[in-house]
């Protein structure tokens, strides 16, 4: 019997020859330029990695019979756009609830959404998933967005079970025993995607004696980053209002290391914050909770190197949307 898991582990081999259709992959960074080709590639390879018979295995367990019923619930889901394919594990865990899912992607990741949408379909043509533009008469709701966004996606679906999320970012704990090759791996936590995803590092916790110069250096691979415009257009305008703001700074002609407490920086920026004890930092974590995706750390719950490729059993804001999807069907 053909079941919904087999349909998961067909698709991860259609996006690992998805990356290598260079029509496509032109045609989703036409639509949004902060989408290049690699990152394109990456976010590709990344799922087709991920949906593995061992991981698919592994994430849904004794959830097997899933396959064996279907629903007549429908979810709608509102994908952000921020990175390739964000919303591409709230699509996947609906499918698999055996109910209808009807979809609103982002208009900055509309082409790559619907394409991977249209794969599934042909692999499984008893797939209900629609992609549509209002979400009337849903009977629950999965949505993504800014902050702001959010608190309108609660007034707007107050009626309906919901699962809502708003800004998020990731950061980093570092000791002075963290090596150049972990550094080294860090950079892609930090640089890939441009730092737009909320998986992406973007504070940094030093020790106070911590030597800067440490992380320039391994992070020069990604140099190139400034030759892409959106991007470095952001890194000028960030840095003349320093200078302008006569604030202290450190750079290295690609990004801009701030010693500052904010957690969300703008593009180009990398805030970081000095500790003498690491007792405080768990003390700020847990106090920012609500504004962390992950950190990247030894001893917290992403290696250096992993935060751009979760696992499916890496929920975002640690809510299980499969959990969500399946509840509505009892």
């Amino acid at each position: 019997m053909f079941t919904r898991f087999e349909a998961l582990r067909q698709l991860g081999f259609k996006l690992k020859l998805m990356k290598d259709d260079k029509y496509l992959v032109s045609k989703v960074h036409a639509e949004n330029t902060w989408f290049t080709t690699e990152f394109i590639e990456d976010a590709l390879l990344s799922w087709s990695l991920a949906l593995s018979e061992e991981n698919l295995t592994k994430w849904i367990g004794e959830r097997s019979h899933l396959d064996e019923v279907e629903y007549s619930r429908k979810i709608g889901i509102i994908c952000a756009g921020n990175i390739p394919l964000v919303g591409l594990h709230d699509i996947i865990c609906a499918y698999l609830s055996g109910n209808q899912v009807f979809l609103k992607p982002s208009s900055d990741d509309r082409v790559l959404t619907i394409e991977v949408i249209k794969a599934l379909g042909e692999i499984d043509p008893k797939a209900r998933i629609k992609s549509v533009e209002k979400m009337n008469g849903m009977d629950a709701m999965i949505a993504t967005g800014s902050s702001n966004t959010r608190r309108y996606f609660e007034y707007y679906f107050k009626d309906v079970p919901r699962l809502l999320r708003g800004s998020r970012t990731s950061v980093s704990v570092l000791t002075n025993e963290t090596t150049p090759n972990e550094l080294k791996l860090l950079s892609n936590d930090i640089f890939q995607y441009f730092g737009r995803g909320c998986r992406s590092v973007t504070h940094l916790f030093l020790p106070n004696d911590f030597d800067i110069q440490r992380l320039f250096e391994s992070w020069i691979d990604w140099s190139h980053i400034v030759m892409h415009n959106k991007y470095a257009s952001n890194y000028d305008y960030q840095r003349s209002l320093l200078m302008l703001n006569k604030a202290k700074f450190h750079e290295n002609n690609f990004m801009i290391l701030l010693e500052d407490a904010a957690l969300k920086p703008p593009v180009g920026i990398v805030t970081y914050s000095r500790y003498f004890d690491l007792t405080t930092i768990n003390k700020k974590l847990e106090i920012h909770g609500d504004e962390i995706q992950t950190v990247v750390g030894h001893g917290f719950n992403t290696a250096f190197g992993d935060s751009q490729n979760p696992q499916l059993w890496d929920y975002a804001d640690g809510v299980n949307n499969l959990s969500f999807c399946m509840n509505l069907s009892d």
